[in-house]
């Protein structure tokens, strides 16, 4: 194969990964540490009362609550102070007018936000109960609840090589019926951080090729 074509087929991936590149994470610990020191906004609701209603397009401390998505129980989100949190209160949803004021198995909602590179967020769940995850136009992350992160909370996160300005919050059991949840925090981080190291591991492992058959092929030119 031609240096030239090699030299074109490594800067394709290495631009390639750049754009798509994400890790995701289940350790709340890991993800601040891949973070490393980077600004972010923290939002676990403290600035609430609980019982208050978070209608579709409300905007509170630099998060759009765009939509819930409850079923048939209801379209808005709740903020609850009957379940364990970081604040003393949590995000909920508005089931039924009030009568349970956590999200289903199976609902979900979306939050726009400026752009961001990093999203982690704290489940309230029972054990054992189904899996939690966060999805967004660069990637998927998601945990499950065999163990918990933070008292009886579990951690999903993922840090992005490019920006994002949207993420959905979810949950599935199976069929189960037993994923339901409170949000007591989401973090974002709107300031870029080093790109993931597999994918750095894999540029430098292409760019180590091509410098090396260029190498080769001057040293045959000098003989």
């Amino acid at each position: 194969m031609q240096i030239g074509k090699l030299l074109t087929i490594g800067f394709f991936l290495t631009s390639s990964q750049a754009l798509a590149g994400i890790v995701t994470f289940t350790s709340s610990a890991a993800f601040n540490a891949a973070l490393g020191g980077s600004p972010t906004l923290v939002e676990n609701f403290g600035t609430f009362s609980a019982g208050a209603i978070i209608a579709p397009g409300s905007t509170f401390n630099g998060i759009t609550y765009a939509s819930f998505d409850l079923g048939i129980h209801g379209t808005q989100g709740l903020i609850s102070n009957q379940f364990n949190s970081f604040s003393g209160v949590s995000l909920g949803a508005n089931q039924d007018n009030g009568a349970a004021q956590f999200f289903f198995d199976g609902n979900s909602f979306v939050i726009n936000f400026a752009p961001t590179f990093a999203i982690g967020i704290f489940y309230n769940v029972n054990a054992n109960s189904g899996t939690f995850g966060i999805t967004t136009t660069d990637g998927t992350a998601s945990t499950g609840s065999a163990s918990y992160d933070t008292s009886t909370f579990v951690f999903a996160g993922l840090i992005s090589t490019t920006p994002f300005s949207s993420a959905t919050i979810f949950s599935d059991s199976g069929g189960n019926g037993t994923a339901s949840f409170n949000i007591p925090e989401i973090v974002l981080s709107q300031t870029s951080t080093p790109e993931p190291a597999s994918i750095t591991v894999s540029a430098l492992g292409m760019m180590g090729l091509i410098a090396g058959l260029l190498a080769r092929r001057r040293a045959g030119k000098s003989l």
